[in-house]
């Protein structure tokens, strides 16, 4: 018969366990109620005129002294309801007279000795039900029974492996279908791989399954860098299970030009099918979902393999209300946190507001609600810590980022820093040797030629994921809430990231960011370091925007350079900077050499002509010289059409003051003319909102305004499209209200659910 102590289940846990199990043996169908106020009721039963109540009582920490304190005050409801039979289900150790007490207590005219079922009770009923023991794989997989075996099995084969931190994991695991769907492909097949996105588990999933095994005495080999780690330590007849994560970023992630070279996909493929025809043998992959149908797309191999078979897919890319929930009620209900602090969770519902915040993410959970990670903050200001967390995220990040990885993958996000988070796979690459290298030389550490490669295995899934086809992205906005703490708080990184820039876009956020409210340390950095910046514009700001697609085609990429001259005034001017200031009539040459081939960027040359009005960085002459030019470049471009955007920048950069002001707009009126033939009426399709109806319409009246013109049959054409925009928009509105009402129904429905299981934190207290 199982011994279970039913410590590794939540109340929420035991309750479902609790339905399932006397269904089974009752062999009628039980309804679920909300844990906690359920006004005496947990589960139902009714049949015929009958009505069966049942109750579940967990006190995993109070035992029988709080189970009897909480009998006491539910006698009285249990009486009120009149149930034809009333069953009382707790996961306390009961003695025959612990039974007749609680019949006592509740009455023998509602409950009797047979009806209250202890922890023993619950043992029997798994034994005579081993199907339902099966299904609830958390209740065996985090029992102290399985524990003890595991730590004997990992230290007997000398396994490396987390034991301790699985178990825990397993407790707070919210329990569905993946992980029964994993461990069958592996007793059917030998092999599973455990796909998805970055952030769905998929670690914590595969950690299970080889907890298990070891379990069942089987030797743990995890492979950290290729197949052939597994290849040398395999030993047929010997019970092994092979562990790899991200198997295939290990592969090949990298350069996309030696990807899949070799025989890598081969050597792999034979691995695995020599674990499956090995019945002692299995194998347990990770991948990110990403890499594994870039790797299905590139190699002819994997593609006509059958590992495909062997895949289950953790899709979950954001957490529904209830998993949010249950993910918070976990790790407080097995948490080590005082009453005190989860009291401040609880006061007022306040975990709603974490379960709904749009940073919500069970690495936040887990260190709210660690006491070790919060044991210097106060009681009255938990929330306020919370708040702090939930608003900046970024504290939970920065021991991994200071102490757990690499100056590599440091590197690495300080480059995602410069390209806001997100970087091209052609891009990021050259950045990060650039920058690497040059905070190396800096700062006296070694490189290695795969540093790029171990930097992008070390942090993915953890601070990176992937996007596009080539593309890498931070996995949170948080860590970029981490990296500009980083560049903040030590402004040398801010400097770092400019003098290795790769291209003018990475000192333009850098530069952006010192701007910034708050950066102002980063802003006197770039004083002191003004030399060291020009060397870096001089190299970027003159780089090609254009590149060739093939066919005759060609793709932009980069500011344009009107908007690098913008740009580079302002910095001189801010920073008081001669070198910086010598190098605005080199970018203007350039920017003139561009105009020959392509046309001018209206409204960043109307920023250009901004930044140098009153600009106290270039010589009075050569400033004449060059706005005129802007200017004229203007003038004759908007004459072949333009957008109203674009003629309302330029409205507002022609100076009207001149003696002849019709003539200085004349261009902007024939602009206007080639508006109506070649944009209005795509400016028109493309308005989606009010705003936008209202938006171009002031256009238009600016353009009366300003140029004299006659406004009045297009802004009717604007009125109109609006008056019918609004008309559907209505009708979608009243549809979307009915349905708002339903959602709002079932979402208030399930808030209560919630409020009520995390309700019962309360009552198992010593």
């Amino acid at each position: 018969m199982p011994d279970y102590d039913f410590h590794q289940l939540s109340p929420y846990d035991l309750e479902i366990l609790a339905r399932d199990l006397l269904q089974s043996h009752w062999g009628v169908t039980i309804e679920s109620f909300k844990t906690g106020k359920d006004g005496g009721i947990d589960l139902r039963s009714a049949a015929g005129s009958g009505n069966t109540i049942v109750q579940v009582k967990h006190f995993l920490k109070t035992g029988l002294a709080g189970l009897m304190r909480e009998l006491a005050k539910e006698a009285e409801k249990v009486h009120y309801l009149n149930p034809t039979r009333y069953v009382l289900v707790t996961s306390v150790s009961l003695s025959a007279v612990n039974k007749d007490a609680i019949v006592k207590l509740i009455g023998t005219n509602v409950l009797a000795p047979s009806d209250v079922l202890g922890q023993e009770d619950l043992n029997n009923l798994l034994g005579q039900h081993p199907i339902i023991e099966s299904r609830h794989y958390k209740l065996w997989l985090a029992s102290r029974a399985v524990l003890d075996r595991v730590m004997h099995n990992a230290s007997l084969t000398r396994s490396e492996f987390k034991v301790r931190q699985v178990h825990d994991e397993a407790r707070r695991y919210v329990q569905g279908d993946a992980y029964p769907q994993a461990l069958k492909l592996l007793n059917d097949r030998r092999v599973v791989i455990v796909a998805g996105p970055p952030g769905v588990g998929k670690t914590t999933l595969a950690n299970l399954l080889l907890y298990e095994h070891l379990e069942r005495g089987y030797q743990a080999v995890v492979i950290q860098r290729d197949i052939e780690e597994g290849l040398a330590l395999f030993q047929p007849g010997t019970p092994q299970v092979f562990y790899f994560d991200d198997f295939m970023g290990a592969t090949f992630l990298g350069d996309s030009s030696t990807a899949l070279a070799g025989t890598s996909d081969k050597g792999m493929l034979e691995f695995i099918s020599m674990v499956r025809s090995t019945p002692t043998a299995r194998m347990i992959l990770t991948t990110r979902e990403h890499i594994y149908s870039l790797a299905m797309d590139r190699s002819e191999r994997l593609r006509h393999s059958d590992v495909d078979d062997l895949r289950v897919d953790l899709r979950m890319p954001s957490y529904s209300f209830a998993q949010k929930a249950r993910i918070l009620y976990n790790h407080m209900y097995f948490s080590d946190l005082p009453a005190e602090y989860q009291d401040e969770l609880l006061r007022g519902n306040y975990y709603l507001r974490i379960v709904k915040h749009e940073k919500f993410n069970p690495r936040l959970i887990e260190w709210l609600s660690s006491f070790r990670r919060i044991r210097s903050v106060p009681v009255g200001e938990y929330r306020t810590f919370i708040e702090n967390l939930l608003r900046d995220p970024s504290e939970i990040w920065r021991h991994a980022y200071e102490r757990e990885i690499t100056d590599a993958g440091r590197s690495m996000l300080l480059v995602l820093f410069s390209m806001s988070g997100k970087a091209a796979g052609f891009a990021l690459k050259p950045a990060f040797v650039l920058l690497h290298e040059h905070r190396a030389k800096r700062y006296g550490f070694m490189t290695r030629p795969e540093d790029f490669r171990s930097a992008l295995r070390e942090i993915a899934g953890t601070f990176i994921k992937p996007f596009g086809t080539h593309g890498i992205e931070v996995i949170d906005p948080s860590v970029l809430d981490l990296l500009n703490a980083v560049v903040r708080r030590v402004a040398e990184n801010a400097i770092d990231v400019i003098a290795a820039a790769h291209n003018f876009n990475q000192i333009e956020h850098v530069w952006t960011f010192a701007k910034a409210q708050g950066s102002g340390d980063v802003l006197e950095a770039f004083r002191y370091n003004e030399e060291l910046i020009s060397a870096s514009l001089s190299r970027c700001m003159g780089e090609a925007r254009r590149f060739g697609m093939g066919q005759g085609a060609y793709g932009y990429r980069g500011a344009t350079y009107e908007r690098r001259l913008a740009i580079v005034v302002d910095m001189a001017d801010r920073l008081a900077s001669s070198a910086i200031a010598s190098l605005i009539p080199l970018l203007f040459t350039r920017l003139r050499l561009e105009w020959v081939v392509e046309r001018p960027d209206i409204n960043d040359a109307a920023n250009a002509l901004r930044a140098l009005d009153g600009t106290r960085s270039v010589e009075p002459l050569a400033l004449e010289a060059m706005t005129r030019a802007i200017k004229a470049a203007l003038v004759e471009d908007v004459q072949s059409g333009c957008r109203s955007d674009e003629l309302r920048e330029l409205i507002g950069v022609i100076d009207t003051s001149e003696a002849d002001a019709d003539e200085a707009l004349s261009p902007a009126r024939m602009a206007f003319q080639a508006y109506c033939q070649t944009m209005f009426q795509g400016e028109l399709r493309e308005c989606r909102a009010r705003e936008q109806f209202d938006a171009l319409s002031e256009d238009l009246e600016l353009f009366h305004e300003q140029l004299g013109v006659d406004v009045s049959s297009l802004l009717t054409e604007v009125e109109e499209a609006k008056s019918e925009f609004e008309e559907h928009e209505e009708a979608y509105a009243d549809h979307m209200q009915d349905e708002y009402k339903e959602r709002w129904r079932d979402e208030r429905a399930s808030e209560r659910s919630v409020s009520d299981m995390f309700s019962s934190l309360h009552s198992d207290r010593d």
